[in-house]
């Protein structure tokens, strides 16, 4: 250890602090300019704790949604890009957050695929970015470069961090907050420069940075609120002045605000019919929720991907706004006190965690440890703070670098771990069920479907059981033990059982339409996917009606047009299948089968133009979808155009799709 004592930019009390972050107005000599080596370091470790995530994969919670399902990354095209930034269709979940889902499209677009390692590394790069502008906002703060070491690796490798950075899904977490702390970044310099053509690029600059951090998560609105925060801290004059000169800001957060508060609600997220919590009983959850996130600040166990409300609530529930009003109270003696830094940290958190405290309900839990990304800031801020104030003292500075080591050294071994539950579905529901037990149904049910996804069907089977052993009013558990039962059927592997599987699965279908509790989507899926089942036990005509009456519930239901398409081909009702196929391609026009199949039929039918024209479709969308061309060279050959038909027939066989009888003899015509 060095034996003299650390330069330091902070220092103790709050009045002489201000000196130093005001005794220069030069941009590049506001931080130590020693800072980058700490910094590096800390992007390092973080880096390497890390690690584990590149060999992640998906997981069945929002990452179909969000990625593989998603219609608008299914072909990367204007369309698409221009689809993902609509507010309507660009919305998943509720949620508009354009930047990372067109994020992902960048990457699919560069390696072909949806790349797992692509997708974790680029979230890892995006939290080490995000962990640089931190650092710098520390150093800007007037903070020393080790106290912004400390806060810089705090955020870095905080437990409570790993559901952001290695859920795919929270692309926007790292995405929005990369920008967010830019933008706090750029003010503080705006705050701190006098000279008026570099305050005017620096406000546009900032300005950007907020719009890419709204476009990334609905959570950058409280920005300019941050902004106010940091003004405290830089004793700049609580006065009008402050809340006009940031109108921009406001009115970007107010309008995407509005924008996500809309989409939210068109997707249901907003009602409350499963709890319905009184608003007495939502506001003592909210203060709950922000005593938990202090405790799991410096204690964070248990950590789950779901907290599931209980019910009834806790008397501790009912309680928790004592320790909310105790926090307020304290806060409010540190500003009569005018310890900025104390006050400035708790502002901080608690400017942007309120809207997430689950006030006003949205969403499955009243608590995510992906909530505390960027409020957490906060106090590590604090945590820099006090280093870089105590640690001029070296004995003082030992016994801090060891209880920080100490401190690191656990949080690292906690991310380590953590970041392992995110493996891919199983190992994250089975850490749910871990903490929930037999409970809930949930986590049942979902790493049910991830083993069907698998073919395993046998676990499969065991968790529907058990999650409807949990929960037996839930039609949705019926659902998806019979479209088991069906793929069982289907698979080839149960020849000697299909039928009595097919059976089962409609007497599952059965069972959940019987539930009063069924909602009209899910109802809608019920209706069509007993049709389906009818339909591959011969019965074609009773499958009909029940795929209708799926439709009329949810005419958005594409695999309802597919299913009955298919009927309607197999009962030669040809013009009535290919008004389904073009139902489904309302939906979804990316689909390149289906484009396939209806030019197909069309192509039976000898109407050869709108044949070549759907067929040509498929090519453009899969330009080596060989048995397109097979089919497009017979329908050019029946058309009477035997040199386009030549082409396509040698652009197949490059396939391995090669001429039989039937084509030799539609040439020969």
């Amino acid at each position: 250890m060095a034996k003299k004592p650390i330069p330091r930019k902070s220092v103790p009390a709050a009045k002489p602090a201000v000196k130093t972050q005001q005794k220069s107005s030069n941009q590049n000599s506001m931080v130590d300019n020693n800072w980058l080596k700490p910094a590096l370091i800390a992007l390092a470790v973080t880096a390497i704790c890390y690690l584990p995530s590149l060999s992640n994969k998906l997981v069945n919670w929002d990452d179909d949604a969000n990625i593989t399902e998603n219609p608008n990354l299914q072909v990367i095209n204007r369309e698409s890009i221009a689809n993902i930034f609509d507010i309507d269709k660009g919305a998943v979940i509720g949620n508009y957050n354009p930047l990372p889902i067109f994020s992902f499209a960048v990457e699919k677009w560069f390696a072909g695929d949806f790349n797992t390692t692509l997708i974790h590394s680029t979230n890892l790069l995006l939290h080490l970015l995000t962990v640089y502008f931190a650092i710098r906002v520390l150093l800007l703060l007037g903070i020393g470069r080790w106290g912004a070491f400390i806060g810089g690796l705090l955020f870095g490798i905080h437990p409570m961090r790993v559901e952001s950075v290695a859920w795919a899904t929270e692309r926007k977490d790292v995405l929005f907050a990369v920008f967010f702390f830019a933008a706090l970044a750029y003010y503080i310099r705006w705050v701190k420069t006098e000279d008026s053509g570099k305050r005017l690029r620096l406000y546009l600059i900032m300005l950007a940075m907020a719009v890419l951090s709204l476009f990334s998560k609905v959570q950058a609105v409280t920005l300019p609120l941050s902004m106010l925060a940091i003004d405290y801290l830089l004793r700049r004059p609580l006065n009008f002045k402050l809340i006009i000169e940031k109108t921009p800001f406001w009115l970007l957060s107010l309008a995407f605000g509005l924008i996500n508060l809309t989409t939210l609600r068109a997707q249901g997220s907003t009602d409350d019919d499963v709890t319905n919590f009184t608003f007495v009983d939502r506001l003592c959850i909210g203060a709950y929720s922000f005593c938990v996130y202090l405790y799991k600040l410096v204690f964070p166990y248990p950590m789950s991907p779901l907290y599931p409300y209980p019910k009834p609530l806790p008397g501790i529930v009912y309680a928790a706004p004592i320790g909310f009003l105790a926090v307020t109270a304290l806060v409010i003696w540190w500003m009569r006190k005018d310890k900025r830094w104390w006050v400035f940290g708790f502002l901080f958190f608690f400017f942007n965690v309120m809207f997430l405290l689950q006030v006003f309900g949205a969403g499955q839990g009243y608590l995510a440890d992906r909530f505390t990304y960027v409020p957490y800031f906060g106090f590590f801020a604090i945590a820099a703070w006090l280093y870089d104030k105590y640690s001029a003292d070296a004995a003082k500075r030992s016994g801090l670098n060891i209880a920080f080591g100490i401190l690191f050294a656990i949080f690292a071994i906690v991310t380590f771990r953590q970041i392992k539950v995110w493996e891919n579905g199983e190992t994250l529901w089975t850490h749910v069920i871990k903490f929930e037990g037999k409970t809930n149904s949930l986590p049942y049910w979902n790493r049910g479907q991830y083993y069907r996804g698998l073919g395993n069907f046998d676990a499969s089977m065991k968790d529907y059981t058990e999650a409807i052993r949990i929960s037996p009013k839930n039609p949705e558990l019926y659902n998806s033990r019979g479209k088991t039962f069906f793929d069982m059927a289907m698979s080839g592997k149960f020849d000697q059982q299909a039928g009595g599987l097919v059976l089962k699965a409609i007497q599952d279908y059965d069972a959940g339409l019987a539930l009063e509790t069924i909602k009209p989507s899910t109802k809608s899926e019920l209706y069509i996917n007993r049709g389906a089942a009818k339909a591959a036990s011969g019965n074609l005509q009773d499958a009909v009606p029940d795929i209708t009456a799926g439709l009329n519930l949810d005419p958005k239901n594409k695999n309802g047009y597919f299913n009955r398409s298919l009927i309607y081909f197999n009962l030669q009702q040809f013009d009535n299948a290919i008004k389904d196929y073009t139902s489904y391609l309302e939906i979804d026009p990316n689909n390149v089968n289906v484009w396939y199949e209806r030019g197909m039929i069309k192509r039976s039918l000898k109407r050869n133009d709108e044949a070549i024209a759907d067929l040509s479709h498929a090519i453009q969308l899969n330009p080596q979808f060989g048995i397109a061309y097979l089919e497009r060279a017979r329908a050019y050959a029946q058309a009477g155009n035997k040199a386009a038909a030549q082409q396509d027939y040698q652009r197949a066989a490059q396939y391995q799709y090669n001429m039989n009888d039937y084509d030799r003899q539609l040439m020969a015509q």
